[in-house]
Formats: C-alpha cells, sequence, structure tokens
C-alpha cells in the first residue's frame, strides 16, 4: 500500500475516534443516578432526560415512549435549559392504549440566534411516573418524534448533530407491606417486661 494512502487513512480514523468520542448525547436517568431502576409498586419516582457534548444547541425536538400497562407518566417538567429565550412546541403526555405505548412528546428551542455549548450533562426536562403493576423491564425509549423532521437535536443554521440516545429499563417491584400499629407498640411492651422480670430477678437474688 502506498505510505502516503495509509498515512491518510490513519490520520482519517484518528479524527474519526475522536469526532465519535464527541457525539451528542441524549440519555434518561433515575433516582439513582443509572438507567435501570427498581420501583415499588404504587410509588412515584422521575426520570430525567440529559443531554450532553453538542456545541450550538439551539432546539430539540423527541418522543419519551413507555409501556403504560405498567407505568403512567404523571407530569413533566421542564429544565429550562434556555432560560428565558425559552419557547416551548411541545409539551404532551398521550397514555397508551392496549399494546399501543404511551408516547411523551417534547420540544423547546431558543429565540437566540446563537445556541448553547453543552459541555457536561444538562437537564432536558424530568417526568414523574407512577409504578402501576408488578413487573420486568419496561423500557424507556428516547425516539424522533414521527410528525417533525429526523432528528432529535438542533442547532441555530437547522442542521442536526449525530446524536447517541440511551432510554432506561423501570421494574417494578411489590410495594412493602406496612406493619401494624399494633407491631410497632409490642416491642417497646416487650422490652417493659423483660426489664420488669429482669429486675425482680436481681432483687431475688439480692
Amino acid at each position: 500500500m502506498n505510505k502516503h494512502l495509509l498515512t491518510k487513512l490513519m490520520a482519517l480514523a484518528f479524527v474519526g475516534f475522536f469526532q465519535t468520542a464527541e457525539a451528542a448525547t441524549l440519555n434518561l436517568q433515575f433516582p439513582n443516578g443509572q438507567d435501570i431502576y427498581s420501583a415499588a409498586k404504587n410509588s412515584i419516582f422521575d426520570a430525567k432526560i440529559y443531554v450532553n457534548n453538542v456545541n450550538d444547541l439551539a432546539g430539540f425536538d423527541f418522543d419519551l415512549t413507555y409501556n403504560s400497562t405498567n407505568l403512567s407518566a404523571q407530569l413533566l417538567t421542564s429544565g429550562n435549559i434556555f432560560g428565558l429565550d425559552t419557547v416551548s412546541f411541545a409539551s404532551t403526555i398521550t397514555p397508551g392504549v392496549g399494546t399501543t405505548l404511551g408516547r411523551i412528546h417534547f420540544a423547546e428551542s431558543t429565540l437566540s440566534t446563537t445556541g448553547l455549548n453543552i459541555t457536561s450533562p444538562t437537564l432536558l426536562g424530568t417526568v414523574k411516573f407512577k409504578a402501576l403493576n408488578i413487573s420486568q423491564g419496561n423500557f424507556l425509549s428516547i425516539t424522533v418524534d414521527p410528525v417533525s423532521p429526523s432528528q432529535l437535536l438542533f442547532l441555530s443554521d437547522g442542521s442536526g448533530p449525530a446524536t447517541g440516545v440511551t432510554g432506561g429499563t423501570a421494574h417494578i417491584t411489590a410495594a412493602p407491606v406496612p406493619l401494624p400499629a399494633s407491631v410497632l407498640l409490642f416491642a417497646p411492651g416487650l422490652l417493659a417486661v423483660f426489664g420488669v422480670k429482669k429486675n425482680k430477678a436481681r432483687k431475688w437474688v439480692a
């Protein structure tokens, strides 16, 4: 192989590696800071959507889909990433019916002519969920809104950067059974009886 051609190919591979490493990302995190979470039935928990590694971010438009048989989306709260320049285009929750997934459509942009440079995980929004049924492997997926152009993030010139996406999985466990009040009173009572018997035994020895 030509020596100069080999050098060029290595240089392109080197550049490509770093471009991939710096690709924009969207990811979902639960209260444990991970993308896998176990929640008790009937409990309420948050799923936070973060963006990272994107320069000139001027907007976003995507869906978060979920199993509405086992999860109920209660509320979507914006992270207000663009501050006073924020324009909201979509902030809707549509529960699924039957096997149809529930859908959360979330889209915002900035009024400014320049976008934001995001160099660390930055909150786009928070979805509050309620766990409905004991189940395993409820996948929450961040996808492109089928109605909008096929991109998740927008730069100020209207283009969209390559974006890596990580969803999340929620396992729902049995709700812990609360102890009845009588049990809570039983332990102190038992200790009191034990203490009285111990004192009597000491007097008898004396």
